[in-house]
């Protein structure tokens, strides 16, 4: 049976409605070790990649020689003091993330059921640090693995570009790999992308059942995304409709007012998603058959 994501969205704003100051404030604190990252790279501007693609830029302009000026200016980079102080914010904002993630997916399952939780809920699964972070990390192992006879694929046609000295052989080996450029894609993205939605309640189980064990956590999320993958990527693909716009829109506006509308309009959509998987989650948690639209009064 296919359920009309509609349905869970507008549950998710019923939801919403009149809470959304603290489901942003509790999404700014879930984000906010990774917005200090961003902020603290735009403002050093000592990120490591933006760094190295300069000097490939100078290098080729004035005819230097990429090797020495890339050594010289990693050199640079690794003997500044902001260029280990964005290597700790990246490693806060890995650890601290998981933990806080699981506190705002509390929040917003309470919620759904229609209960009234303060702020302070966000930090409510801080004592399952390392079973965050060992969720986390167990879901992406899954997911590489599904992804890897892809990624085996992609590295075997590109292996003869670099073993072999021949350019013919080099650029027949790149004109091959370009053919094929499209299945190799649809070999790692789709079994990639069909893994991620069968551990996507993953996270919603533990933080509603913190004392479930993270393979059980990850099976169960199997279970009930059993024959409902199909349900989760349509919910997703409308929030992706929402996030090109507001890429969009971001690029239109300048300077500091585009980064502000970039910053709230992002919470704001995660959070409407995050609510909208919540929904999605606690009705396939109930066993019924069919999802009960909100009632006009609940959405105006």
């Amino acid at each position: 049976m296919f359920y009309p994501s509609g349905i869970f969205r507008m549950k998710a704003r019923a939801v919403l409605k009149d809470h959304w100051q603290t489901a942003l404030l509790i999404a700014l604190i879930v984000n906010l070790p990774t917005l200090l990252m961003q902020g603290f790279s735009a403002f050093t501007g000592n990120d490591l990649i933006p760094r190295l693609n300069s000097v490939l830029v100078s290098a080729s302009r004035d005819g230097l020689l990429p090797q020495e000026q890339l050594l010289k200016e990693i050199d640079v980079i690794l003997g500044s003091t902001s260029f280990w102080t964005m290597r700790g914010l990246e490693l806060l904002a890995w650890l601290i993330t998981p933990c806080l993630t699981l506190g705002m997916y509390r929040w917003l399952l309470n919620r759904v059921r229609g209960l009234e939780d303060p702020v302070s809920t966000v930090l409510c699964r801080m004592n399952q640090f390392f079973r965050a972070i060992g969720l986390q990390l167990l879901i992406i192992l899954k997911v590489l693995l599904w992804m890897l006879p892809g990624i085996a694929v992609s590295v075997y046609l590109l292996l003869p570009v670099y073993q072999s000295g021949d350019v013919s052989v080099q650029l027949a080996a790149l004109q091959r790999s370009y053919n094929m450029t499209l299945p190799v894609l649809l070999l790692i993205a789709v079994p990639g992308v069909m893994a991620a939605l069968r551990y996507s309640l993953s996270e919603y189980i533990m933080a509603d059942e913190p004392q479930t064990r993270i393979l059980t956590c990850i099976r169960h999320s199997k279970e009930l995304m059993k024959d409902k993958k199909k349900d989760l990527f349509f919910l997703l693909v409308g929030f992706l409709l929402w996030y090109m716009l507001e890429l969009l829109i971001s690029s239109m506006l300048s300077g500091v007012l585009g980064l502000v509308f970039q910053m709230l309009a992002g919470l704001a959509i995660s959070v409407y998603m995050s609510c909208s998987i919540a929904v999605f989650y606690l009705f396939l948690e109930s066993g019924e058959k069919t999802p009960k639209e909100p009632e006009p009064e609940e959405l105006n």
